[in-house]
């Protein structure tokens, strides 16, 4: 199901079973500044909106530490627990999927037709105001002018990635956990196309970086027409999703890729060589 183009935090989804990993989320007041912030986004999801509130990355660089992730943004650890701790005290009860508990074919299917296609259905319409607003603002903001070609930039690095995740990674993904349709493999480990990936994944952090300074945080000017205003929401909207896009690839699916990896190996070697 493709999502809104007005949606904003996509923290709350459906209950998850058992899959990738068997674990138990922490509980909110035993989440320590120790704990990598990666892990807690992927087991307690619901969480996220509070690192999106801080501006923590939980994504990219989701193997540091809570207090780690702190530091860097420069912001308190203490305030952050205190706030994880309030969270939990008056969140109400809803379902939260856990998609660290979901197989990688559920989380790759999930990726594309959630964030994949909301992506790809905003840089469409991201692409049209862009001009229409360059065409009416531009003489009195020609920093708009930058933020275009920024955007186009961003446009075409995430096209081509995506199109690299579901020709490629994807599918090799799908074909480890299963295990009968496996006949061969590359003469490569599935961590190289990882790796590209999480690389991309850096590059397109930067790019946000770079489209939200040459628009002043999303901030919209006292002139700015409802088109305008409206790019610039649908932009920070973009920017927020593709933040929990990653952080399930970097921090759930991928390293479940690389362990189902391990375990064929080893079975392939207890069976002398030969994958059944």
């Amino acid at each position: 199901m493709t999502q809104s183009l007005h949606a904003g935090c996509q923290c709350v989804g459906e209950s998850g079973h058992q899959g990738l990993c068997q674990r138990t989320a922490p509980v909110m007041d035993k989440i320590r500044d120790s704990d990598l912030i990666g892990s807690i986004a992927a087991e307690r999801p619901e969480l996220i909106c509070v690192f999106e509130r801080f501006g923590l990355d939980y994504c990219c660089h989701g193997d540091r530490t809570l207090a780690g992730a702190c530091e860097y943004r420069g912001v308190s650890t203490g305030e952050v627990l205190e706030a994880i701790r309030n969270f939990g005290a008056s969140a109400v009860d809803a379902p939260s999927r856990v998609w660290a508990d979901a197989t990688m074919t559920e989380l790759a299917d999930h990726i594309e037709q959630t964030h994949h296609a909301y992506a790809k259905e905003a840089f469409v319409r991201l692409e049209d105001l862009s001009r229409e607003v360059v065409a009416a603002h531009a003489v009195h903001h020609p920093e708009l002018l930058l933020l275009a070609e920024r955007l186009a930039a961003l446009a075409d690095d995430m096209r081509d990635h995506m199109v690299r995740e579901e020709r490629v990674l994807f599918p090799w993904l799908r074909r480890l956990e299963r295990r009968s349709e496996i006949t061969s493999s590359p003469p490569w480990s599935v961590r190289r196309p990882i790796e590209c990936m999480e690389h991309d994944h850096d590059g397109v952090a930067k790019s946000f970086a770079r489209i939200s300074e040459s628009c002043g945080g999303y901030s919209a000017p006292s002139d700015a027409c409802g088109k305008y205003r409206f790019m610039l929401k649908l932009l920070r909207d973009l920017e927020q999703d593709t933040h929990i896009h990653i952080h399930k690839e970097n921090n759930i699916l991928f390293p479940a890729g690389v362990r189902a990896e391990a375990v064929k190996a080893a079975r392939t070697f207890a069976d002398g060589g030969h994958d059944h």
